[in-house]
């Protein structure tokens, strides 16, 4: 009797009442929740932020761009010249006889293309770099310099001209001031908006260096046509005035597809650009 008593309270245990309080529900698998897809939806307002950040810098760039454009026009170069007069880089040659003679031989093509009315007035000021590197550049206020080696492996009037010629053309196009202007305004706002923790300014410098080359590339090319131009109006022909490029590329040390991430176009492109900006100057005469 003890022993069926003890069974008939496991079967009242287990089969009254008190079961279906006890029973344990299994839910179907897509009920639950489900932490993947909330890192899903994370990645995906992360990748939205960028896409927001991108435009936003972009329309940045151009809106400054626009409006340093415009103060820009607006400065005279009597303006320029005054700002930058105390600016005036100094010369880093040795006085040797053959610097001299550079000096003098360069000093003397840029007094020629300033005569030109395309040049803008400005006080300028010749400076020669002792290097065997084939360079020149400008710096605002009327600022040219131009490198022995550049002068020795040229060694015509016509190459040389066109060679200064490009840098007047950067004088004509503002494209220094325009430089200076952008680089500042962009760089000021963008980190205003956008300095908001680690690693918005490496990702501000990356999309104002894609912005930025394309732009430079661009003004490159146009002082390029002013050089051309200038020599053709003053010297009558342009012959030679793709020589500094054909030495660089052959002396050049990136691979062609490299230059899409460069200031300047490839030498073998602004080769082409001159050639074919040239036919339409002159036509089919003997350039």
């Amino acid at each position: 009797m003890e022993r069926r008593f003890c069974t008939q309270k496991r079967e009242t245990f287990f089969n009254g009442p008190n079961y279906n309080l006890m029973k344990i529900v299994h839910k179907r698998p897509e009920a639950t929740a489900d932490v993947s897809s909330a890192r899903g939806t994370a990645g995906k307002e992360f990748w939205q932020l960028v896409l927001y950040a991108v435009v936003l810098l972009i329309a940045l760039y151009f809106i400054i761009g626009f409006m340093v454009d415009f103060v820009v026009s607006r400065i005279s170069f009597e303006t320029e010249a005054k700002i930058f007069k105390h600016y005036k880089l100094p010369e880093v040659t040795p006085r040797t006889p053959e610097n001299v003679n550079h000096l003098k031989k360069a000093a003397a093509i840029l007094e020629t293309l300033r005569t030109s009315k395309k040049v803008p007035p400005l006080p300028y000021h010749l400076i020669l770099i002792d290097t065997e590197e084939s360079n020149a550049f400008a710096f605002p206020g009327g600022t040219v310099g131009i490198t022995t080696g550049l002068v020795e492996k040229l060694n015509d009037e016509i190459k040389i001209a066109f060679v200064i010629g490009h840098e007047l053309g950067h004088f004509h196009n503002r494209d220094h001031l325009v430089g200076l202007g952008r680089a500042a305004g962009f760089g000021i706002v963008s980190a205003i908006l956008l300095d908001t923790g680690f690693g918005t300014k490496s990702f501000r410098n990356i999309i104002e260096f894609v912005l930025q080359r394309s732009y430079s590339q661009d003004r490159e090319k146009k002082a390029d046509q002013f050089g051309l131009e200038l020599v053709y109006s003053l010297y009558g022909k342009v012959k030679g005035t793709d020589h500094l490029f054909k030495i660089l590329h052959e002396e050049k040390k990136m691979p062609e597809w490299a230059y899409m991430f460069s200031t300047h176009p490839s030498p073998k492109e602004r080769i082409s650009s001159l050639e074919k900006y040239a036919l339409e100057l002159i036509g089919n005469k003997d350039i």
